[in-house]
């Protein structure tokens, strides 16, 4: 079915106004047609509750889905309120499984998907769904109360609903409809490893609301004559019409297939696919496009004149503005990329031109789409790649390189393991939020201003530095914050006011800063701002990087000072 149009669901359940319409209605010639489309879309029913419409779908395992059986299925007698149970009898106790008494014995040893339950607590009786456990936990889903959906993460890292819960307005009642479907690919691998397959109860009642005076003994009856979908309708006319009967398919998904997709190899169906880049192939000392497959390249073990795996690619730095956009979705830190739940680049730098890099053999570990992301931006080398690529990934040394940033943040993972009384780390994503802006967009170098200060500046604990102040007999003024406050109490642990000034001052360059990019409308200050971190620095990240620098060396002195009268 298709979860963003349910027009057509309406017309199963809301009852024509004309004679005629209801008369064609009552034919129930649309069931199915219906249930035919649905089972072949990307998200089918498992269960509908609506006026006229019921739908109840359980796995069946397939040596009970035979035709000697069909006649003993027609006698289903079931719905999601079936559940777990007690039985119980003078002699003996026992659990009693939901499957158990569904109307014929084929079904007892299926499995029910969904369970519809309801606590009678005070003012509390709604009916609310949970799904298998085995099913759930099997496929990875989890419930996620604001999409009314069982997600699982894909492979980009991105929510996938598989399993909705719709509410369907009916037009001419002041009731709805609840429809829970889900995706045919997810819900088809469950049936794949378990050798099952989907069993659809059906019952579609149509009458007039409100004249129903019984059906009367006589009755049309009509065989369902489609493949897959056996029973009958029972046409009365002028009167109405019921149907009831089973649709069973095959929606599983071939356990080669399943096999294949968990050890990322090919099932001799979608092999993966992979890009080319223009890349600095060291071996063969020349530049140009090679394929980051892993059989077009070598390593270093191996004789051959095939590309060395790591061999660098570069990159505009614009290709990290995708991850730096959506935060929940994707982890950046200084040298690797994680997709939640998804993918990793291992590792990646930035050379002095401002060109990001990596290698061919990670690149291959991305998937297909995400290669084409790095592939529009890929262009030939300007520089070497950076120092610190060398020494780390190259001659597998520490780097002799200084990184402000990264000395930053661990100023500040140390003042929070130690529990500081003057820092508090406010949110343990923040530190992850916090990079270089790479680019020349102001955009983007604006947006990590202000993640630095959210996380410095806003994790100065302004009551304790107050409380403080006032131990410490300073007076300070009733208006002063969180900056000007620890300014005063440099000053009175006994460094001179310019001192505290100056060390201070590279804290109050982030605030401005963030107060006039991000705070406000831009203007003539914002443009100033600009023009300075341009004709002084050459480029936002050497501003950010010398305001990092500022903050590191202001930051250490605090913490030795604070540090003796916490």
């Amino acid at each position: 079915m298709n979860v963003y149009d349910l027009n057509c669901l309406k017309f199963l359940s809301n009852e024509p106004s004309s004679e005629d319409e209801f008369n064609d209605w009552c034919q129930q010639s649309d069931v199915a047609e219906f249930l035919t489309s649905d089972i072949n879309d990307e998200y089918v029913i498992l269960y509908a509750s609506m006026p006229h419409v019921f739908i109840h779908a359980v796995f069946l395992p397939e040596k009970n889905a035979i035709k000697d059986n069909f006649n003993n299925l027609l006698n289903w007698s079931g719905n999601p309120f079936s559940s777990w149970g007690v039985s119980c009898s003078f002699e003996d106790i026992s659990i009693e499984s939901p499957m158990s008494n569904l109307g014929c014995k084929e079904l007892a040893s299926g499995e029910q998907i969904l369970f519809a339950r309801s606590f009678q607590s005070i003012g509390n009786d709604e009916t609310y769904y949970e799904l298998n456990q085995k099913i759930s936990h099997s496929l990875d889903l989890h419930y996620v109360p604001e999409k009314k959906s069982w997600c699982k993460l894909d492979s980009h890292g991105g929510i996938n609903e598989v399993i909705k819960i719709l509410k369907v307005p009916n037009a001419r009642k002041n009731d709805e409809g609840t429809i829970i479907c889900a995706k045919r690919e997810i819900i088809g691998e469950y049936a794949g490893i378990e050798g099952m397959k989907l069993f659809r109860m059906f019952d579609f009642t149509r009458y007039k609301t409100g004249d129903f005076n019984g059906w009367g003994s006589n009755r049309e009856h009509i065989d369902f004559n489609t493949t897959g979908i056996f029973g009958t309708i029972n046409i009365v006319n002028g009167v109405g019409s019921y149907s009831r009967g089973f649709h069973i398919s095959d929606i599983s998904v071939s356990k080669k297939k399943l096999i294949a997709n968990i050890w990322g190899h090919s099932d001799d169906e979608v092999e993966k696919e992979y890009c080319s880049y223009v890349a600095q192939d060291w071996k063969n000392s020349e530049i140009k496009e090679v394929s980051c497959n892993p059989i077009h390249l070598a390593n270093y073990f191996t004789e051959s004149n095939l590309p060395f795996e790591i061999t660098p690619v570069f990159f505009k730095p614009e290709v990290l503005l995708k991850y730096k956009a959506d935060r929940d979705r994707f982890t950046l830190n200084s040298r690797s990329i994680y997709c939640r739940g998804a993918w990793e680049l291992k590792t990646f730098d930035v050379n002095t031109a401002g060109q990001v890099h990596t290698y061919l053999i990670y690149l291959s570990h991305l998937p297909y789409e995400e290669q084409l992301h790095w592939k529009q931006y890929n262009e030939a080398p300007k520089a070497p790649i950076s120092t610190r690529a060398m020494e780390n990934d190259i001659k597998g040394e520490w780097s002799s390189e200084y990184d402000a940033l990264l000395s930053l943040k661990a100023k500040l993972a140390e003042l929070d393991l130690k529990g500081s009384l003057w820092w508090k780390l406010r949110d343990k994503n923040a530190p992850d939020k916090v990079n270089y802006p790479y680019t020349s967009s102001r955009d983007e170098w604006a947006e990590e201003i202000l993640n630095l200060d959210q996380l410095l500046v806003e994790g100065l604990e302004e009551k304790w530095l107050r409380k403080k102040a006032k131990a410490l007999k300073l007076k300070p003024d009733a208006r002063l914050r969180a900056l000007k406050l620890l300014e005063v109490i440099l000053v009175g642990v006994e460094f001179e006011e310019e001192h505290a000034r100056e060390i201070m001052s590279p804290f109050h360059i982030v605030h401005n800063a963030r107060s006039i990019l991000k705070g406000h409308t831009l203007g003539t200050e914002a443009e100033d701002l600009r023009k300075v971190a341009i004709t002084e620095y050459g480029s936002y990240k050497n501003h950010y990087e010398k305001i990092c620098t500022d903050c590191d060396e202001s930051l250490e002195i605090i913490a030795n000072a604070l540090s003796v009268i916490e």
